[in-house]
């Protein structure tokens, strides 16, 4: 009998043990591939223009399989332009320059995500309703089954009582602080990142672009429309090890 239990309990410490002991994963770092970067605290930032359009684009990190760039654009030609990152995209390569996708990786949209947000904090809001809806029922119950238990003293009522407050109760607070969570993120995706907008001459905008990664990649090219022309801007993708 002891072999019998002994036996599966080693394969489950074994495994259990194999899966905390999982490697950190490696830094991925998009290095500019040019010498004219200019720095900023540490990060470079490579520096391009166009028409009067100048771009100023720095790698700030890979996170949860997106690249994250500071974009920072100044509009020095004679006329508006129309900045739009959904109009940013890169095309990825291999390491003898075979491209990665059959077509270019388009920005991450940051109108998209806030109306995804919005829908999200409207669906929180029907919920706040109906868990209020569900406390005054529980207040009401509370109420009648008080008045019951000094009649007739039912120890079923009042636990049923009990317990549908409580739970609306945990059901609001768990609501309330996912609405903070969403009213935060909203709150970063409407002021930190490139939004849609017309750039009047000598003025500049700044902010975050997210773009789907390609961990496997070992060449990144940004293309950033200018007009009918293209600023494009080389990185070469690095997988520092953890230690």
């Amino acid at each position: 009998m002891k072999t019998r239990f002994t036996f599966p309990l080693y394969l489950l410490f074994t495994v259990v043990l194999v899966q905390s002991c999982s490697a950190p994963k490696k830094i991925i770092k998009l290095e500019p591939q040019t010498e004219n970067a200019k720095w900023l605290f540490g990060q470079p930032f490579v520096v391009d223009s166009l028409y009067g359009i100048v771009y100023e684009v720095g790698f700030d990190r890979l996170q949860d399989n997106e690249y994250w760039f500071d974009f920072h654009v100044t509009n020095r030609s004679n006329m508006p332009i129309l900045i739009d990152p959904v109009s940013f995209s890169y095309q990825a390569y291999d390491s003898l320059l075979n491209t990665k996708t059959p077509e270019p990786v388009v920005a991450v949209d940051p109108e998209k995500e806030l109306m995804e947000i919005e829908k999200g904090l409207s669906a929180r809001e029907a919920r706040e309703k109906n868990h209020v809806g569900i406390s005054l029922v529980a207040a009401g119950i509370d109420i009648a089954t008080g008045i019951a238990v000094l009649t007739d003293d039912n120890p079923r009522n009042d636990h049923f009582r009990t317990h549908l407050f409580e739970g609306a109760q945990v059901d609001r607070m768990n609501n309330a602080f996912e609405a903070e969570n969403l009213n935060e993120l909203r709150d970063a995706w409407a002021n930190t990142t490139i939004r849609k907008t017309t750039l009047d001459v000598n003025h500049a905008m700044y902010g975050k672009v997210f773009f789907k990664a390609i961990p496997d990649a070992a060449f990144i090219k940004l293309l950033l429309p200018v007009d009918d022309g293209t600023v494009e801007m080389d990185f070469k993708q690095v997988q520092h090890p953890a230690k």
